[in-house]
C-alpha cells in the first residue's frame, strides 16, 4: 500500500493543501459573488483535498473530473447558487489555483536554486 510510513508528512501534505485550496477558493468566490464570508470558504478545501490520497490509484483524469464535480457540488451546496453560477465559480476556482501553484512553485524553484556563486 502506498500510504504507509510516517504519518506527519501525509498530514502536513493535505493540511497544506486543504488550507490552499480554502484561500483560492474564497479568493474565487469572493471575485464572483462579492462579499462572502470566509467560514464559508474553509468548507471548500478539505473534502478537495482528500482526493487525491483517498483516489490515487485511479485513473488521473477521472480523479480530475471527480475533484471537478465535487468543487462544482460543493459550491452550489455551500453558497447556495445555481448550478450555472456555481460552475462559473468552479472554473475561476480552478484557473486561480493554477496561477497560484505556478507561482508558489517557481518561487520554491527560484529559492532551491539559490544566488549564483561568486567566480
Amino acid at each position: 500500500m502506498a500510504l504507509l510510513g510516517d504519518l506527519t508528512p501525509l498530514v502536513g501534505t493535505y493540511l497544506l493543501l486543504a488550507g490552499f485550496l480554502s484561500v483560492t477558493g474564497f479568493i474565487a468566490a469572493r471575485n464572483v459573488l462579492g462579499s462572502i464570508p470566509f467560514r464559508r470558504a474553509l468548507v471548500i478545501g478539505p473534502p478537495i483535498a482528500a482526493l487525491p490520497f483517498l483516489l490515487q490509484q485511479y485513473f488521473p483524469p477521472l480523479v480530475i473530473l471527480i475533484a471537478l464535480a465535487l468543487d462544482l457540488s460543493l459550491f452550489h451546496v455551500v453558497f447556495r447558487l445555481k448550478w450555472r453560477t456555481a460552475g462559473f465559480v468552479t472554473f475561476i476556482h480552478v484557473v486561480v489555483t493554477m496561477l497560484g501553484g505556478i507561482v508558489i512553485g517557481g518561487l520554491f524553484y527560484l529559492i532551491s536554486i539559490g544566488p549564483p556563486s561568486p567566480q
